[in-house]
């Protein structure tokens, strides 16, 4: 697998983001198995793990099968594209011993072109990679990590400050290429002029606080400043991991909310039977095997 990071916008098409990315190995580990990848309308973070180079080859697997897709049309569109990758690690593991076990986090936004209603933004997630919302000098974590410290957060048994340094604070539950089937976060957000994104691997959110990062996107308004700023802020603490973030400014859309009440509606899809994926059904036969399980989170 390649070394570059993926970037394929295409200037003739108009954007609704201007994007701004960086990325770096740290100060200890040896080799960067965070991807990341840029379309015209959608960007992706990927986080691997795995021995003998399997982290990065999950990872870029992850970003190449979401930027190599058109224009979506529905956020069950953008969640079957990260079941596809999902099962695209599974089987390179099976062809390569070496590769027996990789894994990676994936979280993605892209526009998304319904029929039915206004150009909105979809955004995925599974694992601890994060996605932010930067909006009226507030900072929003839309995403909810799928860690071990995040589910003993919402049971009550750590608090947020005691999670910083809990032994276990590296236990995912939940990534692409581990488990046989797996559950999708899913949101769809309204497009506002102004809004910025922030996607990022946890070597950022491990190493800088919410308050920090909140600054830095305040005060450096050009994206690929700020995501170069983040990057650096995260290597003057101790950049014991892979960082790794993507800034993006809504260039389009609405000018402002019809509310100051910022809610986040969260779908939970998995394929019912996911073993049909591997039976050489089309997407949207895939899609119909989606359910959903609607929640809310407000900030």
């Amino acid at each position: 697998m390649s070394n570059k990071h993926i970037n394929t916008q295409n200037e003739s098409q108009p954007s609704v983001f201007k994007c701004g990315a960086a990325t770096h190995v740290g100060n200890v580990r040896i080799s960067n198995q965070d991807k990341y990848g840029l379309t015209t309308n959608l960007m992706a973070v990927a986080d691997g793990m795995g021995g003998h180079n399997g982290g990065e080859v999950a990872a870029e697997i992850a970003v190449t099968t979401l930027t190599a897709s058109s224009r979506l049309q529905s956020i069950n569109e953008f969640a079957y594209l990260v079941q596809k990758a999902h099962h695209l690690i599974q089987a390179r593991a099976q062809e390569n011993i070496n590769l027996d076990g990789m894994g990676t986090t994936l979280c993605a936004l892209s526009e998304i072109n319904t029929k039915e209603t206004s150009k909105r933004i979809g955004a995925v997630n599974v694992g601890d990679s994060r996605i932010y919302l930067f909006t009226n000098n507030v900072l929003h974590q839309v995403s909810i990590d799928h860690s071990l410290v995040q589910e003993l957060i919402d049971t009550g048994k750590i608090s947020k400050i005691e999670a910083k340094s809990h032994p276990h604070r590296n236990v995912i539950t939940r990534s692409l290429g581990h488990q046989p089937i797996i559950e999708v976060d899913a949101w769809e957000i309204d497009l506002i002029i102004g809004d910025r994104y922030l996607l990022c691997s946890d070597g950022l959110t491990n190493e800088i606080s919410d308050m920090e990062i909140a600054e830095i996107l305040s005060t450096k308004s050009d994206p690929q400043q700020a995501a170069d700023q983040l990057i650096h802020s995260a290597l003057e603490n101790e950049g014991l991991d892979n960082v790794t973030a993507i800034v993006a400014d809504v260039l389009s859309g609405k000018e402002k909310r019809n509310s100051s009440y910022i809610q986040f509606d969260v779908q939970t899809l998995s394929p019912e039977e996911d073993k049909k994926f591997s039976e050489g059904k089309t997407p949207n036969a895939l899609i119909s095997l989606v359910e959903k399980i609607t929640k809310s989170r407000t900030t």
